[in-house]
């Protein structure tokens, strides 16, 4: 016990041994060149630090001693160099010398290539950009990242669904379907990589078991260029993408805006079956879905400003507005006897129509205090609205009764409004690295629903099945964390502290949920480098899953006669806890894990065998745990062959309080992941061919048991026009395997629905590079702050 606790704290008894390099950029007359940029990444080529020389040209870097380092020096007017060397031997001062461009090459951008797979202390990180997945939408990307999994417009990562999605660490405030339709109207081109977050950091929100962090492109090239995208998909039905993207950079300004527009119809097949024990009856039911959304726009205007080299001002605008999504569903189903004789019938006809918009505005502002202090304050605004306007007749032909017909009318608005403010502040005291801060965020939503049937004998309003619902929710946390290297020792530590304060109020049924709490989230990292290409790594981290907003409505939402859901307004939130034990060498990478959740919200199935009604509600469970390893390494079998190879074992088991008052138990061993190869057809044409399959076998969900799935894809890119014109195409899901069941067996329940997205599908993607595409920076792109929780 002695041995381990030495182990464990040896190296905070020590002092890191750092080392100060100076040095200067100059051109070839040995003149130094003012606001050259200059960036310090690790061995596997990951960015530490970015920074600009002064007016004589110079700069100084604190080096880790025994450490490889890259360095990247680069001007305006002058080539890009680069740099590798060792800590130990470096002499200072570094002279760096740029030539002028005389000949300018073109921008490296070799699309075609097979995704970077990075396993970083805290983070997987997916890089896709100038791969064959660029030409997918963002959300055929996210299905083919690394440790997640997509069941319908969920994502799972390690079978859990309790995730925070953001772009360039802001959440928007989309989720489920809403999110789904905007990542498909997001061109891929725009996507840098995808960071999967398995145990965040004490900086990060509380909020979710694992964060998943969609990083936009931005340009690294100075001067004005852009790319125009257009995309054709069939499927059963036609999907059409048009972007534009244009970029603009000087050494103080960096600009971006991009416009996506989407249009098409989307298919969803589902039949579905609830067997009523008394009357031992089973009702079967068929519906398929086609939704038409002609315009659906996705916009981002971005700003960067640099007035000097200890100034960074960032601010901009993400968005999305969908004006009008309609369909008209028509739905037979049939009641059939033990004997599986018909004996009834129903016929449901669906006309709805829906609309949405968001927007989110941020500010960031970034002040280096001095060499070894910085600080950084950001604050954003969203918006969303949405409306859900639906008109259902049902025609009846039951046994023993006269055939009849009854109709319904439900009008749903919803608005959300949040506003978030966080203040950052990152330091080093000798070889202790140093990060505190605070936020405070305040969120209001409101759901109005107004519901109207003919159960009297015509048309009217039914205060007692509508409802107002509004919520308000405010939250104020304070972090710190602290970052310490020694020798081949890396140790993170940090804790957080949330206060939450909500308050819920129903008009119908009247109710008001007022509440507040205050939670501890520890944090800690370990890493021990057992040589330069092999690193072992242990962490713990706290999370909580606080429910959706609308997951606390408790007004009854309508599908059909038969079948409606609800909200409960006195969700708990879940603790999560996640252990990490992680090994990487060379391109292989383990990672055993396990998470403990006591009282998991979800979505579950509960039929209703008086009334003969199938209710769908989010409730808590009593617990859940899963336990599995993660493997992945990637294979350079020739020159032109690559493969990548990603799996994932795992154990998983949720207790349920079922329907019969007992608790029941599910669990599942399960396997999944993904194997890709990609071939170099012509190198000189930038032609290349890509194979690949995504699989996982049975999952569950509280008392849900969901069928495994595979989608198996072909994709090419070949480059046109001294590779100015791009033109990929695609084969999803050959097979037609990507469906799923999702069940429920139990006591007296009994029901199931299949469920098929219409992912078989081939598309085209044509995209053109206009105007400046030379290198004349590396510059990598700077973080900003995550958003909140919707």
């Amino acid at each position: 016990m002695k041995g381990l606790l030495f182990l464990l704290l040896a190296p905070l008894l020590s002092t890191a041994q750092t080392r100060q390099v100076g040095g200067q950029i100059q051109n070839g007359n040995s003149e130094g060149l003012a606001d050259a940029s200059i960036v310090l990444l690790d061995s596997t080529y990951q960015q530490i630090r970015e920074m600009k020389t002064d007016l004589s040209g110079k700069f100084e870097l604190a080096l880790t001693q025994h450490t490889k380092y890259y360095l990247k020096a680069s001007h305006l007017n002058f080539g890009a160099k680069e740099l590798f060397f060792y800590s130990d031997t470096i002499k200072s001062p570094l002279i760096v010398t740029l030539l002028p461009k005389v000949n300018e090459l073109e921008e490296v951008n070799v699309v075609g290539r097979q995704p970077r797979l990075i396993r970083k202390l805290d983070r997987l990180e997916f890089n896709v950009q100038n791969s064959n997945l660029s030409a997918l939408n963002t959300w055929d990307i996210l299905k083919r990242t690394p440790l997640v999994m997509a069941s319908g417009s969920d994502l799972m990562v390690r079978g859990s669904k309790k995730i925070m999605v953001l772009i360039n660490d802001r959440k928007i405030l989309l989720s489920g379907e809403e999110l789904k339709t905007y990542l498909e109207n997001t061109a891929g081109n725009d996507v840098q990589s995808i960071e999967v977050i398995t145990n965040p950091p004490a900086k990060y929100e509380a909020e979710g078991s694992t964060i998943i962090n969609i990083k936009l492109s931005k340009s690294t090239l100075y001067g004005y260029r852009g790319t125009l995208v257009g995309l054709a998909e069939k499927s059963t039905t036609w999907k059409q993408l048009f972007g534009l993207t244009q970029y603009y950079k000087n050494e103080k300004f960096n600009l971006r805006a991009t416009y996506n527009f989407g249009r098409g119809t989307y298919a969803r097949y589902e039949t579905n079956y609830v067997y009523y024990p008394k009357e031992q009856t089973s009702w079967e039911g068929t519906m398929d879905r086609f939704d038409t959304n002609n315009s659906q726009n996705s916009y981002v205007l971005s700003m960067e400003y640099t007035p000097d080299t200890t100034w960074s001002i960032n601010m901009g605008l993400t968005g999305y507005y969908g004006p009008r999504s309609y369909g008209i569903y028509e739905v037979p189903t049939v009641i059939y006897n033990k004997d599986h004789v018909q004996e009834s019938s129903y016929f449901t006809t669906n006309d709805h129509e829906r609309s949405n918009k968001n927007n989110n505005l941020y500010l960031q502002v970034s002040k280096k205090l001095s060499s070894k202090w910085s600080i950084n304050w950001s604050s954003y605004f969203t918006s969303s609205n949405a409306t859900n306007d639906q008109d259902v007749l049902t025609a009846l032909n039951f046994k023993g009764e006269k055939p009849s017909s009854t109709r319904f009318i439900s009008n749903n608005d919803s608005e959300n409004r949040l506003f978030s403010t966080q203040m950052d502040i990152t330091g080093k005291i000798k070889g202790l690295e140093v990060e505190f801060g605070g936020k405070f965020s305040a969120v209001k939503t409101t759901s109005d629903l107004i519901f109207s049937d003919d159960e009297s004998g015509t048309l009217q309003y039914r205060p007692d099945k509508s409802s107002l619902f509004d919520y308000k929710e405010r939250n104020a946390a304070l972090y710190a964390s602290f970052n310490y290297s020694w020798k081949k020792w890396s140790w993170k530590a940090g804790v957080r502290g949330e206060y939450t304060d909500l308050e819920g109020l129903v008009s119908e049924p009247e109710d008001m949920n007022k509440k507040d709490y205050f939670v501890l989230f520890p944090t800690f990292y370990m890493q021990y480098a057992l040589s330069d290409q092999q690193q072992l790594g242990f962490s713990y981290g706290k999370r909580i899953s606080r429910p959706a907003y609308s997951w606390l409505n408790p007004a009854k939402s309508y599908y059909n006669l038969f079948s409606y859901f609800q909200g409960d307004p006195r969700l708990r939130a879940t603790i999560v806890h996640n252990l990490n034990l992680t090994w990487t060498k060379d391109n292989w990478n383990v990672d055993l894990f396990y998470r403990f959740e006591k009282w998991p919200n979800m979505e579950i199935a509960l039929q209703d065998n008086v009334n003969h009604q199938l209710i769908f509600q989010y409730t808590n469970i009593k617990k859940g745990q899963g336990a599995g390893i993660d493997l992945g390494k990637s294979f350079q079998l020739t020159s032109r062959w690559g493969l990548n190879l990603q799996l994932e074992g795992m154990y998983n088991e949720n207790y349920f309080m079922g329907a019969d008052a007992v608790l029941h138990k599910n669990d599942v061993y399960i396997g999944n992941g993904n194997i890709s190869s990609n071939y170099v057809l012509d190198k000189n044409a930038g032609w290349n061919l890509e194979l690949g399959n995504t699989f996982t076998s049975p999952t569950i969900q509280g008392p849900f048991r969901i069928t495994g799935y595979s989608s198996t894809y072909v994709m090419t890119n070949r480059k046109f026009f001294n590779k100015r014109l791009e033109v990929n195409l695609a084969f999803m899901d050959i097979f037609r395997t990507e469906k799923m069941r999702i069940s429920s067996k139990y006591a007296d329940q009994n029901n199931y629905f299949d469920d098929y997205r219409d992912t078989r599908k081939v598309n085209v993607t044509l995209r053109y590079h206009f105007g400046n595409q030379k290198v004349k920076s590396g510059n990598q792109p700077n973080k900003t702050e995550e958003q909140t929780r919707l």
